[in-house]
């Protein structure tokens, strides 16, 4: 199969996320026949794998698919993965998580229980605010000028490829 623009500029943005950051993981779709990993990931529409700088061996990110012998439980595996195959990458385990989404590549199952999440999401009621106790009030009317500081929002950094 040809490789077309949008993978070859798929490979590139993963190189230099992968060289910037030295540990990344991919989210790959792993439900394709064209998927190499141990059978019993096939089937996986979001299986994530690690890629390390500190790895032994090589890892081939080419223009059409990313290539290695991965490790999985230990045991090597010679995968490879198509880039088409590839939705997501990120950095783990920091305050807040970088990454990037190809939304063209979400596997759809992804995409419908990202939206019944949305859903269910925006159908819970709110908690309903207790009625605040005379003093309380009385305490923040003294303290209008410096109010209660709020807790920081966590942000996240993954921005979507259309």
């Amino acid at each position: 199969m040809p490789t077309d623009f949008s993978d070859a500029a798929k490979a590139k943005q993963i190189r230099e996320f992968f060289q910037r950051h030295g540990r990344i993981y991919i989210v790959v779709d792993a439900t394709g026949d064209d998927v190499e990993v141990p059978e019993r990931f096939r089937g996986d529409p979001a299986l994530r794998l690690v890629l390390n700088v500190r790895m032994p061996q090589p890892i081939y990110i080419r223009t059409d698919a990313i290539e290695s012998e991965f490790s999985f439980g230990g045991v090597p595996y010679p995968c490879r993965i198509p880039m088409r195959r590839i939705w997501a990458m990120y950095v783990p385990g920091r305050e807040q998580e970088t990454g990037v989404v190809w939304e063209r590549d979400v596997p759809e199952i992804i995409r419908a229980v990202a939206q019944a999440a949305r859903a269910s999401a925006a159908e819970e009621p709110e908690e309903p605010q207790q009625a605040r106790s005379e003093e309380e009030k009385a305490q923040t009317d003294t303290n209008e000028h410096s109010p209660e500081p709020s807790k920081p929002r966590r942000v996240r950094h993954l921005r979507v490829i259309k």
